[in-house]
């Protein structure tokens, strides 16, 4: 069994805030399946950025995946 807490928390973008501010994405966990069947565990991060938003004519600095901010860049 591989212990899982210790990659969530030596990522720098990891811990508290590793979840988009728009979506709610967050680290999910699966397994790697390879030819053999052997399986074993695996983490999959969303691709996490800091940046900056204007909302009611302020400038907030926001955590979003690289989706979301895909889709606010085309409706703006």
């Amino acid at each position: 069994m591989v212990n899982l807490r210790r990659f969530t928390l030596s990522a720098g973008k990891e811990g508290p805030m590793a979840k988009c501010a728009h979506c709610g994405k967050t680290t999910t966990f699966g397994r790697n399946r390879p030819w053999s069947k052997k399986a074993t565990q695996r983490i999959y991060r969303p691709n996490l950025q800091t940046v900056t938003v204007i909302e009611d004519g302020h400038q907030v600095q926001k955590v979003l995946c690289a989706k979301c901010i895909r889709t606010l860049v085309k409706t703006a």
